[in-house]
C-alpha cells in the first residue's frame, strides 16, 4: 500500500503539532543507490609443467598441474619411437582446464624433453580419445605447434611429425 501523499503544507501543519509525517519515499534516490547483485568473477588458474616422470623404459610421461597445487590438469608421454625420432602420445587435458593452453604447453614440454634426449624429430599420432574434441581440432592444434602431416596409420588417423 503506498503511503498518502502530503503537500509542503500539510507536512508542516503535522510537524507543528508534534506528529510524524508518513515518510515519503523517494524513488529517485532508491534507483540510484540499487545496486546489481554481486557477481563472483573467478580468476583462471595459472599452468605449471613438471618434470618428466619416467614411466618405465624409455617413456616418460610430463604433467601440468594447477599452480600451487598437486592437482593435475593434464599429461602427456612421451617415449623411443621408430627410426631414432621421439613418439609423442597420451595426451590428456581434463575437461575443466580445456581451452586454456594446457596442451600447447604438455606439447611443447614433450618437444624439449625430445629435443634434450637428443631426438632429432618427434612424431604422433592425432587421435582424439574422447568425444569431448574432434579429429579436425586435435589435427589443428598440432599444426600450432609446428607438426605437419604425413600419412596416416593404421587406424586411419592423421600421422604428424616435427623436426626438432
Amino acid at each position: 500500500m503506498k503511503p498518502p501523499r502530503i503537500n509542503q503544507h500539510a507536512r508542516a501543519i503535522v510537524q507543528a503539532k508534534g506528529m510524524a509525517a508518513p515518510a515519503r519515499p523517494n524513488v529517485a534516490n532508491q534507483r540510484a543507490t540499487a545496486r546489481p547483485p554481486s557477481t563472483v568473477t573467478m580468476k583462471a588458474p595459472s599452468y605449471t609443467v613438471q618434470s618428466p616422470l619416467p614411466l618405465g623404459g624409455h617413456s616418460h610421461q610430463i604433467r601440468a598441474t594447477i599452480q600451487g597445487t598437486p592437482q593435475v590438469a593434464g599429461s602427456v608421454e612421451i617415449s623411443a619411437g621408430a627410426g631414432g625420432k621421439a613418439f609423442i602420445s597420451n595426451l590428456t587435458v581434463d575437461q575443466q582446464h580445456r581451452r586454456r593452453g594446457v596442451a600447447a604447453k604438455l606439447i611443447d614440454a614433450a618437444v624439449n624433453t625430445a629435443r634434450r634426449q637428443g631426438y632429432k624429430a618427434a612424431s604422433l599420432e592425432a587421435r582424439p580419445s574422447d568425444n569431448g574434441i574432434s579429429p579436425q581440432a586435435l589435427v589443428a592444434l598440432y599444426r600450432r605447434q609446428g607438426f605437419r602431416s604425413v600419412g596416416k596409420s593404421q587406424r586411419g588417423s592423421p600421422m604428424m611429425e616435427r623436426k626438432l
